[in-house]
């Protein structure tokens, strides 16, 4: 993804006290003013006062498919994950081994990694308007960030900040929005799993993933979540993982001309990948607790979770899991998590707005004495949303603070 280079860096302190210092963790300061403008430690979060529950209603938003080839090309509407094959046990699978996307979003469409929800969305709910959106976010990004509210360890991390009017969105960054995997003893098993244990439906053949965009409310805050769904699980007598869509799929590119969408020839009808059929795959050589899985499965209101255990890659067992269930204990035991989390988002929408709502990006160091995030102001000019885009989903034209 982005790559650091400290020629490009401004505001630096001694040497010795540069942020950043380690080499693996350059690429956090890209383009980054050193002055912080707000910040965010952990020890002074206070819970929201609203409740967080996954019991209010979820709305979905829009959902792509991502086709194979080097182009900027989704399916739309509405396509589906994989199907969920049942194979007979046990079974051997190799290493997973090649390139493979960390963030494909981003890999594809870098100057714009929301472009494929926000085209998707005016494709297939033109009715939609993010004006009484509070936050746009990856599922990755909330994960980080609840970790971070809860006071757990985790990594170093960024993610860019942008205000488009009163809708914060946060845009996911990583060092690399791609990954190579050589099939080494580090190696795991995950992705040939999912290749070999789910099939696209019929005209979905090409696709490379399938991404599905959620609005729910945090506490007080009106969001909209975006993520990856690994399959489409039909569980045996309840019949298709589908539900009836009018319209036919097309294809559109991402990266056309304000205005524009361009449709290949027409695919027969696709019908719309229920919500209930969701899941999530892993895989694990110890048997491993669904609770060790719930913030992604609770952010994505992932409802089925599918294990395979095996041994160096012999599959002998399928751990399969309606998680859904578990929701409500899950946010019941973690909520004080939750409430600072939403006081988090609120704090980070705050920061932006008081720069003027120009781009920022906020960062947690890991090797920090006190876990905290700091914002700081961006070098660079740049908009979420293309114009076109942010002219149809937004009704507010004027007033707010400006898009850049």
């Amino acid at each position: 993804m982005e790559q650091h280079s400290s020629e490009q860096q401004h505001h630096r302190g001694p040497r010795s006290h540069r942020p950043g210092k380690h080499r693996l963790e350059a690429w956090l300061w890209k383009d980054v003013h050193r002055q912080v403008i707000h910040s965010i430690d952990h020890p002074s979060l206070v819970p929201s006062e609203a409740s967080v529950s996954s019991a209010s209603r979820c709305e979905l938003v829009c959902s792509y498919n991502w086709a194979f080839g080097q182009d900027e090309k989704i399916h739309i509407p509405v396509g589906s994950a994989a199907v969920f094959q049942n194979i007979s046990l046990p079974v051997t699978i190799p290493k997973d081994r090649g390139t493979f996307f960390v963030d494909q979003n981003a890999a594809r469409v870098p100057d714009f990694p929301f472009a494929p929800l926000f085209r998707a969305t005016a494709s297939m709910n033109p009715s939609f308007r993010f004006d009484d959106i509070d936050v746009l976010v990856n599922r990755n990004s909330l994960r980080k960030l609840l970790d971070f509210s809860a006071g757990r360890s985790q990594d170093s991390f960024r993610v860019n900040l942008h205000l488009v009017h009163r809708t914060l969105v946060i845009e996911r960054c990583e060092r690399t929005a791609r990954e190579l995997i050589s099939g080494s003893k580090n190696s795991g098993w995950g992705r040939n799993f999912e290749r070999k244990f789910t099939t696209y439906p019929p005209g979905l053949e090409d696709s490379t993933a399938h991404h599905r965009a959620l609005r729910y409310q945090l506490g007080d805050l009106a969001c909209v979540v975006r993520f990856e769904v690994d399959a489409c699980y039909e569980k045996t007598g309840e019949g298709s993982c589908s539900e009836p869509l009018e319209g036919a799929m097309g294809r559109l590119a991402v990266g056309d001309g304000p205005g524009e969408v361009a449709a290949s020839p027409k695919l027969p009808t696709q019908p719309s990948m229920a919500q209930a059929t969701a899941a999530e795959i892993k895989t694990a050589i110890k048997p491993k607790s669904p609770s060790a899985y719930m913030p992604q499965l609770w952010f994505g209101r992932t409802p089925w979770l599918i294990i395979g255990q095996h041994a160096n890659g012999t599959f002998e067992q399928l751990k399969i899991t309606h998680v859904a269930a578990r929701f409500t204990n899950w946010e019941e035991r973690h909520q004080a998590d939750l409430r600072k989390l939403v006081t988090v988002l609120a704090h980070l929408r705050q920061a932006v707005e008081e720069h003027g709502g120009r781009h920022c990006v906020a960062i947690y160091e890991k090797t920090a004495k006190t876990p905290e995030i700091k914002v700081y102001s961006s070098c660079v000019v740049k908009q979420a949303v293309p114009d076109d885009l942010r002219r149809k989903l937004w009704k507010s034209q004027i007033n707010g603070p400006p898009t850049l």
